[in-house]
């Protein structure tokens, strides 16, 4: 058997969440509202503090470490990218899920105090 190599598994975590289906109502719908933006402002933090400018140095003198040290720090860069576009899709079903709540008849200030970041 073959290992996957390392990284996001696109095919995979999409027909996972493809499989899973995100379902509100009027009682329910603030709180997953809550949720998704939670989620991505913990995970915006996560990046500024954690994400910008990570690099793998060399681990040594011999010809492959600047090789590795160079796509290390590309793979660290594309996770950290990825990470940011799943964030914006979070904040994006928040907004959402604020225009569904809307519909449901709550207000903005409703809708506002929901999540207070």
């Amino acid at each position: 058997m073959i290992a996957p190599p390392p990284g996001p598994h696109h095919g995979q975590l999409d027909a996972a969440v493809e499989s899973l289906t995100l379902q509100v109502d009027r009682d329910t719908v603030l709180q997953a509202r809550a949720a998704l933006l939670g989620e991505a402002l913990r995970l915006r933090d996560a990046i500024k503090f954690h994400g910008v400018g990570i690099t793998v140095g060399l681990c040594g003198r011999d010809p492959v470490s600047a090789d590795a040290a160079h796509a290390f720090s590309e793979r660290i860069e594309g996770l950290v990218d990825h990470c940011a576009r799943y964030t914006t899709e979070l904040e994006t079903a928040g907004a959402l899920l604020g225009d569904i709540a809307r519909s449901y008849g709550y207000t903005d200030a409703e809708i506002a105090a929901s999540f207070s970041a």
